[in-house]
């Protein structure tokens, strides 16, 4: 009932915090609206971010836009991993194809090349 009644007046502009106990009460109240994404000190850091990005005229913030710009915030780094590891993967497959070039490529090179005979050359009228 509790987080209930902290959910809806988390839509209601509150004070941003000024002091490093109120922040910590403040950002404490956040993550727990927003629930358990990574660890504290990660989503704090995201928090102070946003802070840090808010306009100047902005003293006074719903709490529901942290717990959203949270949720966005975790979906780019899942994306962004996404990101990461697709690339990861196309120049492993990319590294191994020219890999698998380079082993057929001195096969072919090796093969026997025709030697001069050793009879004397034609001559030539």
């Amino acid at each position: 009932m509790k987080l209930l009644l902290k959910r809806l007046m988390s839509y209601f502009p509150s004070p941003l915090p000024v002091g490093m106990s109120q922040f910590n009460t403040w950002s404490d109240s956040i993550i727990e609206l927003s629930g358990p994404y990574a660890d504290a000190d990660s989503m704090k850091f995201a928090v102070a971010s946003m802070i840090m990005h808010l306009g100047a005229q902005r003293s006074s913030v719903p709490k529901n836009f942290f717990v959203k710009s949270l949720r966005k915030t975790a979906a780019n780094q899942i994306a962004g991993q996404v990101f990461q590891d697709i690339k990861q993967r196309q120049a492993e497959a990319q590294k191994a194809a020219e890999e698998a070039a380079k082993l057929q490529q001195p096969a072919e090179d090796t093969a026997p090349t025709p030697q001069p005979s050793d009879a004397p050359p034609k001559a030539t009228a």
